[in-house]
């Protein structure tokens, strides 16, 4: 593999012991960098009663305020920044549709910070200068396909930053080019292949070898499904605006039994939704990040919405000493709680997958379930039984025919509520 990956291999594979001291290194002084730096820290430490001087590892984590995206929203457009606005290089906004945005500056050393994290993900993806990258994702406020880029054109691979959209194109280029990698949200590829087959082609006979996913929780059964599909390997790559964009948090090994979460650059921790208490390894709850390494705005203990489970402080086989967390559930707004039982999207979509079903909606309305999908109607009563079986749930299930869905070309909407 190119010797570009020199400094990303020694990164992730460092030794525990290493990354403890560089993570309580960071950690002390990340600290005192947002309070003495940053309006939003300085006044929340204040009131919270944070005496700094007193903070000497990441064992006083819990003394420190959590931070959220409300507080982001209210520090609109700048105020959070811990850096003179001349320093700022470029800016981002995170996911959501609704209310104030979420501005993330960037200085330079912080596009820099971005890029080496994706080169440690294109790294485990085994993906090289011969590849050829193809990033579905979207160019502008929205990170999407920025991080892909920085990583792709680092080590001088073929680059088609496409961006999202126009299917047929996507396939055409994909057929003229001979695209090796293929980027983009997890439910897209299922749409190029949907639309290839009408093309009358296989996309399994074309050259794609990896698919590096994200930008929405999906299960390992439509991971099966897209593999299957394109007769390759996909990945799931995480990753939020509010830490730096697609790639920077972690990544998976080639176990693929969950994410490893880069512990030199962020601190994961797991709380409950709902109190706020730090739970135990094996609990699941709500992922709480810090960043360690960045510049223009470090969050501390920024509570991301993310639903996961700590599952490896002790290594794992394929060498890296990093810690683990399952890949991620979904998000806490995104949680139903029908008749008393509380599930996510993506436990529907492992039964509804394991069927072979890739279109469908859920539809929590007025106190009402109602699951609806393309496909076969001698399926129905299959699923109904495997949903009342390992999710708990008894909704109104309806089949309808092949084509009557919405189609997606970014993150799939599954989840309609009202």
């Amino acid at each position: 593999m190119t010797n570009v990956y020199g400094r990303a291999k020694q990164d992730i594979f460092r030794k525990r012991s290493e990354i403890e001291e560089i993570k309580n290194r960071r950690f002390r002084k990340i600290v005192r960098y947002v309070y003495e730096n940053s309006p939003l820290y300085r006044k929340k430490f204040k009131e919270s009663g944070v005496d700094i001087d007193r903070i000497k590892s990441v064992e006083d984590l819990s003394v420190l305020p959590f931070t959220t995206k409300q507080e982001l929203r209210e520090s609109y457009p700048l105020k959070a920044v811990c850096v003179p606005k001349e320093k700022v290089v470029r800016i981002q906004m995170s996911g959501g549709t609704t209310g104030q945005p979420v501005i993330i500056p960037y200085t330079r050393h912080d596009v820099e910070q971005w890029k080496e994290m994706m080169m440690r993900a294109f790294f485990l993806a085994n993906v090289t200068e011969r590849d050829i990258i193809q990033i579905t994702p979207a160019f502008g406020l929205w990170n999407g396909g920025f991080g892909f880029h920085f990583a792709a054109d680092a080590i001088n691979a073929f680059v088609i930053p496409i961006g999202p959209g126009n299917t047929r194109n996507q396939i055409r280029f994909m057929v003229d080019f001979g695209t090796t990698v293929l980027a983009g949200t997890a439910s897209y590829p299922l749409r190029i292949a949907e639309v290839a087959d009408e093309m009358g082609i296989d996309v399994a006979e074309l050259n794609v070898e990896k698919l590096i996913l994200g930008a929405e929780p999906w299960s390992e059964e439509m991971r099966r499904q897209i593999e299957k599909t394109f007769d390759a390997r996909a990945y799931d790559i995480p990753g939020l605006t509010e830490m730096g964009g697609v790639g920077t948090v972690g990544f998976e090994c080639p176990e693929r039994e969950g994410l490893h979460i880069w512990e030199d650059n962020y601190i994961v921790e797991v709380v409950d939704p709902e109190t706020g208490e730090v739970l135990d390894e094996g609990e699941e709850g709500e992922i709480v990040y810090t960043a360690l390494n960045r510049e223009g705005m470090p969050l501390i203990r920024y509570r991301s919405g993310e639903i996961s489970t700590i599952i490896g402080r002790d290594g794992c086989e394929c060498g890296i000493e990093h810690i683990k967390i399952k890949r991620i559930r979904g998000r806490t707004d995104d949680m139903i709680i029908y008749k008393g039982v509380k599930f996510y999207p993506t436990d529907v979509e492992s039964i509804l997958a394991e069927h072979g079903v890739v279109n469908y909606r859920i539809l929590a309305i007025n106190g009402r379930l109602e699951i609806v999908f393309e496909g076969d109607e001698r399926i129905k009563s299959a699923i109904a039984k495997d949903l009342a079986e390992f999710v708990g749930i008894h909704p109104a299930i309806k089949v309808v025919p092949i084509g009557q869905l919405e189609r997606f070309e970014g993150k799939a909407r599954r989840l309609i509520r009202g």
